[in-house]
């Protein structure tokens, strides 16, 4: 059983049954709202060992059935192990022994770490609660595998969420009770207008380059859960920047109870493009609002908010974080996906039609492991750049199969060019680091890239991506890939499930290659220690400043380029990321990125 799920995502023309159960915040105001959740695999009857998302029926307890669900106040089990664990926890709040306090009508909070799931589920359940909530040890979801001989006597439902979810709930609780929701929501409450992450359109990245970036269209697909119909209902899209907002549209959608409401391009109603003249550099959100026309009794999927920016110099599907400067950049990550066992890939599809002749001359990825038990210092990771020369036109091309089983569409990746990356120590974990490609690339109009992370040791390494963003619904509607993985040889178009912003950033130069004033080269080695020597098509007299994170020059003094090279001694600098400016006499210029270990 995969710990994730790997499936095609399509947005439906109506919604199912099963697929409305949400685990949402009721109360206090500070944790309302939907949270992400996986469920269990292989532990019995709930929900079911089943991977399409139906749940299994225990005590007449059924989701699947319109209306059914648990609402209740959050308690953590308490087992009277003394100690913490790694991650600084009680351990007696793992649940792994007999809970020794009532769970009554509790839905019981239980910390994942040393024992098996059912363990946990079981001892919850013989202590009265009503439903388990289990808290991740990181930022990730995945399957809570367990075992059927304890499994086949659970009969509470039991959901699992991520360390930084699970965190702000615990944190809340600690100031009073909260109560949460778990079930299907169709019907549960008369008035009831929502939508569905992954279902809204999103920037085509999260962190737009001003040169390519020319708007978007938003869209999204909503729901009536209620009883009562609303006839007076509205969706409104905002864009809001550094200049104030830039774009606001607002349909009226009379929505029957039960119906669903589409509104992307191409729909009978649909909302107009957000255009410019000229798009200021900055960080954005991108607003859905839902409203009932009048009181929801469920208002916490009312609003969606999507983050992204437009900047010089790097391109990115994660948001972006950090100063405003040349290849300082880094993408934004949360969790860590994977499920290979020889090898696994992370990738990230390019294509747009005014890329012109951008160069890129590395990439950002943040690498993940647990370094409790394994060692992340010298993994050996690779960066690569394909061209993806298969002739397909969008995902339904009759000519070719995108299916796992057959993947003819992966045929023709040719690499370009690639850069190897081993961490320094094991403190690199989860950080972005910087890796140089070999040779840097000039990316073209309208021809299709692939950016993949790459490690032979998925056992130990995984790599980021930014939770926040769903790009669901720019893969359904437009019918292009978005973050397709490679695990253990075999390709899924549509990447990981829930999670399709890979935690990648291109760096680059936007100077074409016959602009004079260009120079073109590289800096290496990229990380570097002792020295790093600047290579570029130049040669003579010129000037070399390098500046840190924060904007402080740090070298800058005049070096003679012997055959296009030159060599600075950073042993003194501080660990980081430094930006290198290159100035030739006949005022030829160059920038590049350096990460000193």
């Amino acid at each position: 059983m995969k710990k994730l799920l790997l499936s095609l995502v399509t947005v439906v023309a109506g919604f199912t049954v099963y697929g409305q159960v949400v685990v949402a915040g009721v109360s206090p105001a500070a944790i309302q709202g939907n949270y992400d959740y996986s469920t269990q695999a292989n532990c019995g009857a709930w929900p079911g060992e089943t991977d399409d998302g139906t749940w299994g029926v225990i005590n007449n307890l059924d989701f699947n059935v319109a209306g059914t669900f648990i609402q209740d106040t959050l308690r953590l089990v308490e087992d009277g192990t003394p100690g913490t664990n790694p991650q600084g926890n009680p351990i007696s709040q793992e649940g792994c022994d007999s809970i020794i306090n009532d769970l009554t009508s509790f839905i019981a909070v239980i910390y994942r770490n040393s024992c098996n799931f059912t363990t946990k589920l079981l001892n919850a359940q013989n202590a009265g609660a009503v439903a388990a909530i289990i808290v991740n040890r990181e930022d990730a979801l995945l399957g809570m595998l367990g075992d059927n001989v304890e499994g086949i006597q659970v009969t509470i439902p039991a959901v699992f969420i991520s360390n930084i979810d699970g965190g702000n709930l615990i944190a809340e609780m600690a100031n009073g009770p909260v109560e949460m929701f778990i079930g299907n929501k169709i019907g549960a409450f008369p008035t009831d207008f929502g939508a569905v992450k992954g279902e809204f359109l999103i920037s085509p990245y999260g962190g737009n380059n001003s040169q390519v970036f020319d708007g978007f269209t938003p869209g999204i697909q909503a729901y009536n859960y209620g009883t009562q119909d609303l006839p007076n209902a509205s969706i409104t899209a905002s864009i809001d920047g550094p200049n104030g907002n830039y774009y606001s549209e607002t349909i009226p959608t009379n929505i029957n109870s039960g119906d669903t409401a589409f509104y992307f391009p191409g729909n009978t109603t649909d909302f107009p493009a957000w255009t410019e003249t000229a798009y200021d550099n900055g960080d954005y959100t991108l607003t859905y609002t839902l409203d009932a026309g009048g009181p929801d009794d469920f208002p916490f999927d009312n609003t969606y908010v999507a983050e992204f920016s437009i900047y010089d110099d790097v391109l990115s599907a994660s948001r972006i974080e950090g100063p405003v400067s040349p290849g300082q950049q880094t993408p934004v990550y949360s969790n860590y996906p994977s499920n290979a066992t020889t090898e696994y890939q992370s990738c990230w599809m390019v294509q747009e039609p005014n890329m012109g002749a951008m160069l890129v001359n590395g990439m950002w990825i943040v690498g993940h492991a647990d370094t409790s038990v394994n060692v992340y210092a010298g993994q050996e990771i690779f960066v690569n750049a394909y061209q993806w020369d298969d002739g397909w036109v969008d995902l339904n091309d009759p000519n070719y199969d995108f299916a796992a089983t057959t993947t003819n569409a992966f045929n023709n990746l040719n690499l370009l060019t690639f850069g190897t990356y081993y961490p320094a120590s094991d403190n690199d974990v989860d950080q972005p680091s910087w890796v140089q490609f070999q040779t840097a690339i000039t990316l073209q109009d309208n021809v299709r890239y692939l950016f993949c992370a790459q490690t032979f040791s998925p056992d130990v390494v995984s790599f980021g991506y930014d939770n926040a963003l769903d790009y669901g619904a720019n893969y359904s509607i437009f019918a292009q890939p978005v973050s397709p993985v490679n695990t253990d040889g075999t390709w899924y178009v549509a990447g990981w499930n829930g999670s399709s912003a890979p935690s990648m950033a291109l760096t680059q130069t936007y100077a074409g290659l016959d602009d004079p004033n260009s120079l073109q080269g590289t800096a290496y080695p990229n990380p570097a220690t002792e020295q790093v020597t600047v290579s570029v098509n130049a040669s003579g007299d010129a000037n070399i400043e390098i500046v840190d994170v924060t904007g402080k020059v740090v070298f800058n003094a005049p070096v003679t380029l012997e055959s296009g090279h030159a060599t600075v001694n950073i042993a003194g600098f501080d660990a980081g990321v430094y930006v290198i400016n290159v100035t030739t006499a006949e005022g030829q210029t160059g920038t590049f990125s350096v990460v000193k270990k």
